[in-house]
């Protein structure tokens, strides 16, 4: 029996995939409850929320009517699910925990249905993985773009869209290598064991900040100063001529050996030295010497400057 056949006869499957719809809508529903919506907007984001993503498929598959609504059950499963949380709130943590449960074996079916789908339909790998995981987290993405969020699957939430990505690969290799049809089952297990273990350990993939590298001023000079010596030390081994660092006349002993904590060490530490030195252009200009005028004694008392005249300054 082919994986796709096996996915969409089987009657536990089958009935695993209605209650996903079913529970992804209580979850859309919940949501709207929230958002104070009505019961039009109950309805939409259910509908929305459990069939966007095999919507989704099924139109870029050009399959005919999508599966949504060739089969009146995945209507009434999404509208049950939104109209029974605006019924009934149920917020307590049994019922989440439950929720969240059966909407990740659900994500499992969903992106093992979708990737041996478009398999068959002779799309090539990527393609058909691609729509694997759109059928799984699609209808959650475009729910949170109606309701003005980020959805959830960009960052900071459980694992889905990764389970779905490890599930659809598995599901992948049972059909390129033309396993046993019940072993497509173990890969909606892995991936959906995955996601669970993710929303219960609250895994998180790494995030844009956390990929970048940051280096203080003193960090850099403290790497440029260990590379120039390792690279020193190379060439020295290499050569067994040049020596690594001569303390008595290499100018770079001091860089090696220094360990400033930050840039204004480095700069006391370089100019200290200079400091007690004049630098070069700091040089003042010494005063001419004195002139006396032509009758001035011995004792200069008879000069200008001596009595403040201002006549002496231009001399």
């Amino acid at each position: 029996m082919d994986p796709l056949e096996l996915l969409i006869t089987n009657d536990v499957l089958r009935f695993m995939d209605l209650l996903g719809v079913f529970v992804m809508g209580v979850a859309a529903g919940a949501l709207a409850s929230r958002l104070n919506f009505d019961a039009v907007g109950f309805a939409v984001i259910g509908i929305i929320a459990g069939l966007g993503g095999g919507i989704v498929r099924d139109l870029v598959l050009d399959y005919g009517v999508p599966a949504a609504f060739a089969d009146p059950w995945y209507l009434a499963c999404a509208l049950g699910g939104a109209g029974f949380s605006f019924v009934i709130a149920a917020d307590g943590a049994w019922w989440r925990h439950l929720v969240s449960v059966l909407d990740i074996t659900a994500m499992g079916l969903w992106a093992a249905t979708g990737t041996a789908k478009s398999l068959g339909y002779g799309l090539d790998v990527l393609p058909a993985i691609l729509l694997g995981i759109t059928s799984a987290v699609g209808g959650g993405v475009i729910r949170d773009v109606l309701v003005g969020r980020i959805p959830a699957i960009f960052g900071g939430g459980p694992l889905y869209a990764t389970g779905a990505l490890v599930t659809a690969i598995l599901t992948w290799t049972v059909v390129a290598l033309g396993l046993p049809s019940p072993l497509v089952l173990i890969a909606v297990a892995v991936g959906s064991l995955l996601a669970g273990v993710a929303a219960w350990r609250r895994w998180t993939l790494p995030g844009h900040s956390e990929w970048q590298v940051t280096m203080s001023a003193a960090q850099l000079k403290r790497l440029v100063r260990r590379t120039r010596k390792r690279e020193r030390e190379r060439v020295a081994l290499e050569t067994g001529t040049i020596p690594v660092i001569a303390p008595d006349s290499d100018d770079l002993a001091d860089d090696a050996a220094a360990e400033d904590l930050d840039p204004a060490g480095y700069e006391d530490r370089v100019f200290e030295a200079a400091a007690a030195e004049e630098l070069p252009g700091s040089h003042e200009p010494e005063p001419e010497p004195e002139h006396r005028a032509p009758n001035a004694g011995p004792s200069g008392d008879d000069d200008p400057a001596a009595e403040g005249d201002p006549a002496g300054e231009s001399r």
